[in-house]
């Protein structure tokens, strides 16, 4: 399949799936692609792209690594791309495989339940990699991870940090096998300062949710605490990108969790 049919084809949740192939656009995202491990097949440029010094360190990148690079015009990259100013190029990049290690000492996951947002999806994923999460799961009713947007919120976070969606069971079954406890960020939970100075468990799981919805049924029946942020009684609620950052930075602050490889 010709790259720029295939990039058109990959804007579809179930091409992605199908292929386990995702679109990058714009420079610094590529450029963070092209830095990372993943696998490129090819990249979309316009000719506006090698006149720029940025453009043609980034072209340099991928001749170096010996990627495909294909010339089409800013109508035909716009008809591939998810944004309005894709910046003249957009990548095409495997899917890295989505799977659990056990882990080995002090773990922290971070678990989103049914977010919706990409943009804030896409955050939340940054932020864990910036705190040292082990791995970010996705439960049903996530926005896909490999979404355009979620991949450009991201900032490259998506290229090294490990995500996986998995249904409820699987992610019940590892937590099981591996004594991780589920906690979630909850506005009726403990405050987080009087969790925070206490003894935490050497694992954590902690669940973000959809702040509308709040907790799935089923995952709000298995958790085994919830944690609140104390918060003027004028604001209602916190953005779920922004209340996943504070928990998981006084988390860390509080127990530091083994970094991942």
């Amino acid at each position: 399949m010709k790259l720029l049919t295939q990039a058109r084809d990959l804007q579809r949740r179930k091409a992605r799936e199908c292929h386990q192939r995702f679109v990058a656009e714009g420079l610094r995202t590529v450029e963070t692609l092209l830095a990372s491990p993943l696998e490129v097949y090819g990249l979309l440029v316009t000719a506006e792209l090698g006149g720029d010094p940025r453009g043609a360190a980034l072209l340099e990148m991928a001749a170096a690594r010996g990627i495909p690079v294909q010339s089409v015009s800013e109508s035909e990259l716009a008809s591939a791309a998810d944004t309005e100013t894709p910046q003249g190029v957009l990548a095409i990049a495997a899917i890295p495989a989505a799977e659990i290690l056990a882990p080995e000492g002090a773990a922290r996951f971070l678990v989103l339940d049914a977010l919706q947002d990409p943009g804030n999806v896409g955050t939340v994923i940054r932020t864990a990699a910036a705190l040292g999460v082990t791995a970010t799961l996705a439960l049903p009713g996530t926005v896909d991870l490999w979404n355009g947007k979620v991949v450009r919120s991201s900032m490259g976070a998506l290229f090294h940090h490990p995500v996986c969606a998995l249904s409820w069971e699987d992610l019940a079954g590892f937590l099981a096998r591996h004594g991780v406890a589920l906690w979630a960020a909850d506005m009726d939970g403990d405050p987080l300062p009087d969790v925070a100075t206490g003894v935490l468990p050497e694992r954590i799981a902690l669940v973000v949710s959809n702040e509308g919805s709040g907790l799935s049924p089923h995952v709000a029946a298995a958790v085994a605490r919830r944690l609140s942020i104390p918060m003027d009684p004028m604001v209602e609620s916190l953005n779920v990108a922004v209340a996943t950052s504070i928990v998981l930075y006084a988390l860390r602050v509080a127990s530091p969790p083994a970094q991942s490889s």
